[in-house]
């Protein structure tokens, strides 16, 4: 009997134009976004632990990590040198020292990915070289729990194939959108800041449940099930807000009675004033 053949090789130069199989992902910075995001792919199958790379400062996190199956290394430029594309995860003001770090391993075959907040792609490519493909990405907290709401925005060496490899691992963890640079702080003033504003509406709800007589947990649990289900009716049937809202307003009737006591309370002007906040306050931080 004769062998196989062995499987063809995949060149580093097309490396994004084949399957997810294989990838090999790298994080500098192992925190809950990352342990979050290397949860999801590997959950996916979009890239697998055994395929993954890490470093942070922190030793018990690399311990979790490679508890999983992923292989810690000894250093940034370990991290690039080892990886199709890697994740930078770390406090905004080491970005440019890490990519530094990176630039002698780093070219046109790896795809650096940040989700550093307020970091600009022209400071990031500076520090990592002419070449380099990189990505910037506003995500939120609700990754934590595979439900990610994220922007991106391609830099100037990116081509449709990164973009695309992005959005299928974002895809595995949530959804995400492709925008202007300019307008990642808008994203963040929706969805990065959001789920604080939502966790505000949660907590309210459940404190006028508990003011109407039900138990506390019970309460919690009905209003965060009912912003959940809100929220997956907007999605799932493509309708405007407003007709979903209409739906429930029966005329003369409990709902359109609490909706009157919300506006007259100025709640959603106070949710539009509130985002462009965010927004403009991610703005000035950028400027820092």
């Amino acid at each position: 009997l004769t062998s196989p053949p062995p499987p063809p090789r995949i060149s580093r130069t097309h490396k994004f134009l084949h399957t997810m199989g294989g990838l090999r992902v790298g994080f500098v910075g192992s925190g809950m976004m990352a342990e979050a995001l290397a949860g999801g792919f590997d959950a996916s199958g979009v890239a697998k632990f055994v395929d993954m790379s890490c470093i942070d400062r922190n030793q018990p996190r690399l311990d979790l990590f490679a508890s999983w199956g992923v292989t810690p290394r000894a250093s940034n430029h370990e991290v690039a040198a080892n990886c199709d594309v890697v994740f930078i995860a770390v406090k905004p003001y080491g970005v440019a020292a890490v990519l530094e770090e990176m630039r002698p391993v780093l070219g046109k075959d790896t795809l650096v990915v940040s989700i550093a907040a307020g970091v600009t792609i022209a400071t990031m490519e500076a520090a990592a070289g002419p070449g380099v493909p990189i990505v910037r990405v506003m995500p939120n907290t609700p990754c934590l729990v595979q439900c990610v709401a994220a922007g991106m925005s391609a830099g100037t060496f990116c081509g449709k194939k990164h973009t695309e490899l992005v959005s299928k691992l974002f895809n595995a963890v949530g959804k995400i959108h492709e925008v202007k640079e300019t307008q990642l702080n808008a994203v963040t003033g929706v969805s990065g800041s959001g789920p604080a504003y939502i966790f505000q509406v949660i907590e309210a709800m459940a404190d006028g449940g508990v003011l109407a007589g039900l138990p506390r947990h019970i309460a919690q649990d009905l209003a965060a099930q009912t912003v959940m289900g809100a929220a997956k009716m907007v999605l799932e049937t493509g309708k405007h807000p407003g007709v979903l809202k209409d739906g429930v307003t029966s005329p003369g009737g409990t709902t359109i009675a609490a909706v009157r006591v919300l506006e007259n309370a100025g709640v959603r002007a106070a949710f539009i004033n509130a985002v462009k906040a965010a927004a403009d306050r991610g703005e000035e931080l950028a400027k820092q």
